[in-house]
């Protein structure tokens, strides 16, 4: 029978082959030397003069971008990993790199529209007039325009997050507390420090005054934005002016009832 396992090299062939990388390496001292230097780890290396973090990071707002197109055009529930990749032009191994799956990504795109949804509109609210209706009107102007402008955030903010899971809820409901104390900081100067009359409680307040703006913008959108975002603005104003002006009258009734 005949032995075929590796055979095992002798101990002579093993000094010679150790001598031939030490003449090797004694011929070509830049090769040692660069060997010597060469990073244990690609954590460090940098391709192109860009360090494998930024390159990360470029990844994963590429992926960024791509989720908030598939979700805000196809939705959601009709994307796939594959299908964000394909928009991205990135792998999965990729994806992978910074997600762990597509509601991780659902996530982190929320966050960053209602990002830039607040920074608009914070910016439109430092531009307006010192004033509460200007600064209102501001508002839902920015809102609006952005909201007309891409509707893919639209569709995400009003459509696809709903009913996810419980941990997109979660940022669902911040979302909104977010928003309504920007509601409340406008709210404030009006009320001069003075006291609502039992049982109104701003935050129910400014909660009720963005659930009309997210019901007419969600009707709006539902419709195709038909109607001029001048229109819906000034409808909205209207409500929101005179809920405002109606608070301030019991603030300054104090003993006044809410329901008269």
């Amino acid at each position: 029978m005949i032995d075929e396992s590796p055979k095992k090299p002798s101990k002579q062939a093993a000094e010679v082959k150790a001598s031939s990388a030490k003449t090797a390496a004694a011929k070509n001292p830049a090769a040692k030397k660069a060997a010597e230097k060469k990073p244990s780890a690609d954590r460090g290396r940098r391709y192109r003069g860009v360090s494998e973090e930024a390159r990360q990071a470029e990844r994963r707002q590429r992926f960024v971008e791509a989720g908030l197109t598939v979700f805000g055009s196809r939705g959601y529930h009709s994307s796939t990993v594959r299908s964000i990749c394909a928009e991205a032009g990135l792998t999965e191994r990729y994806f992978y790199e910074s997600f762990s799956n597509s509601e991780d990504l659902l996530c982190v795109v929320y966050d960053y529209t209602n990002q830039r949804v607040r920074e608009r509109v914070l910016a439109a609210v430092m531009d307006a007039p010192r004033d509460v209706s200007a600064m209102a009107y501001a508002t839902l102007v920015a809102f609006l325009s952005i909201m007309r402008d891409d509707p893919r955030m639209a569709q995400l903010l009003f459509v696809e997050v709903l009913g996810v899971s419980e941990r997109v809820d979660q940022r669902y409901r911040k979302s909104v507390e977010d928003f309504a104390q920007l509601m409340q900081l406008m709210v404030a100067p009006l009320l001069d420090a003075k006291a609502l009359p039992a049982p109104l409680q701003p935050d129910i307040l400014s909660v009720a005054m963005l659930g009309s703006v997210i019901t007419v913008v969600s009707r709006w959108m539902i419709n195709g934005f038909q109607e001029p975002i001048g229109t819906i603005a000034e409808n909205l104003h209207v409500v929101l002016v005179a809920m405002m002006r109606h608070l301030v009258i019991l603030a300054d009734a104090p003993d006044a009832s809410a329901s008269k």
